[in-house]
């Protein structure tokens, strides 16, 4: 089997683009990353993708259409949809593809537009189907009462969390506070004004214990990734990055489980291990990760489950200042979900797109000094199933 590599990575702003289309965002980040790969459009043997939003109809054949509209005849052609999860799922099918030698460059790409929640209330009288699709997207048992978001689902976990390990809700508000702190020096980023601990406890409270400013946007953008062999890429890319180990684990639930521990999410865990014994390295040598936290509380128990702290020190390990540049661990340099913002099919292959810049020493003012191992972890569900990949400068 060959390692793979990514050459090219390419993404949109992120943010709410009522004017946009998945397609048009799609476009703009494929052109971005096939000019930052330096390959001609040709070359491109896969298109691998995700579906384009939960709740929209008439977007069929993603795959099909885009490779219809850039000109290109593939001799791979997928669309994946494993939740939040997707576009990791999909970077692996198509590494995959090129570690079996049967292609050499691949492009993976997600675009992710979703109606407003003003737009869902304004067309809810004509578009009842929206509403039953969104509330479809939960299990038989909590869709009875109507549930369309899985904001209470992780309010839950987290209360659980602050209960069995005495965390503070002052604690967790610090987290989006050095989020959005990074997110301040990303062009790309939905939010960049700084925030303090007090703005974050004063916000709208959503689903006890979660405050606004501790939940993430459902935002719009896009991102994609060109990959081929390592022996190809050391010939045609000045700082190629090399994906040197992969682990994925899917627990026998969706959202909330029926058995086990509400506060714990065994398949994050599973997930992290598999990939560091692939890459031959612990949790200890990574130096920047990108994890997918869509709420704070949330987001700190993934640090935990991912190796980076013991259980419950990840709150106190945040407000010392270990998840910053030059701390233990620099995590979510992007701005994270909170701050960046949250495209769920394309928000994967965002952190790539971080990841592949720390790396390759691109990340400007949020750069982190020698960074050369990195990590990406998507989740879908209630983090009911988790991908990860250890990515490594070369």
């Amino acid at each position: 089997m060959r390692r793979v590599a990514i050459i090219g990575v390419g993404m949109t702003d992120v943010g709410v683009f009522e004017d946009a289309t998945p397609m048009e965002l799609g476009v703009n980040a494929i052109v971005d990353a096939v000019n930052d790969a330096g390959v001609d459009k040709n070359d491109i043997e896969s298109v691998v993708t995700t579906p384009v939003g939960y709740v929209l109809d008439s977007q069929k054949f993603v795959a099909q259409r885009m490779v219809e509209y850039l000109g290109i005849p593939t001799r791979t052609m997928a669309e994946i949809d494993c939740g939040g999860a997707s576009s990791l799922a999909a970077l692996r099918y198509a590494a995959h593809e090129v570690a079996g030698g049967r292609i050499d460059t691949a492009l993976v790409y997600a675009s992710h537009w979703e109606f407003t929640t003003g737009q869902m209330l304004a067309r809810y009288a004509e578009d009842t189907h929206l509403v039953r699709m969104a509330n479809s997207l939960y299990g038989s048992y909590d869709s009875r009462y109507g549930v369309i978001s899985p904001m209470a689902h992780y309010a839950m976990c987290i209360q659980r969390y602050m209960l069995e390990c005495g965390v503070e809700a002052e604690q967790i508000a610090a987290l989006p506070v050095v989020l959005r702190e990074n997110a301040s020096k990303n062009p790309r980023a939905m939010f960049a004004e700084q925030i303090s601990v007090e703005d974050v406890l004063s916000s709208k409270m959503l689903s006890p214990p979660v405050h606004l400013l501790e939940s993430c946007p459902m935002s719009h953008g896009a991102a994609a990734v060109v990959l081929t062999s390592e022996e190809n890429a050391s010939e045609t890319c000045e700082r190629p990055v090399v994906l040197t180990g992969y682990g994925e684990a899917h627990d026998d639930s969706h959202f909330i489980p029926s058995s086990g521990d509400m506060s714990r999410f065994p398949s994050v865990q599973r997930s992290a291990r598999e990939a560091y014994e692939a890459a031959l390295i612990g949790s200890s040598d990574v130096d920047v990760a990108e994890v997918y936290g869509v709420f704070a509380g949330v987001e700190l128990m993934c640090y935990e489950e991912l190796g980076f702290f013991e259980r419950g020190q990840a709150p106190a390990a945040v407000e010392k200042g270990r998840t910053r540049a030059g701390g233990d661990v620099a995590i979510n340099t992007s701005g994270g979900r909170l701050s960046l913002g949250h495209a769920p099919y394309a928000t994967p292959l965002f952190e790539v797109f971080e990841v592949v810049s720390q790396l390759r020493g691109e990340a400007g003012d949020r750069q982190v000094p020698g960074a050369r191992v990195g990590l990406v972890q998507a989740e879908h569900g209630m983090i009911n199933g988790s991908i990860v990949f250890v990515l490594e400068a070369v």
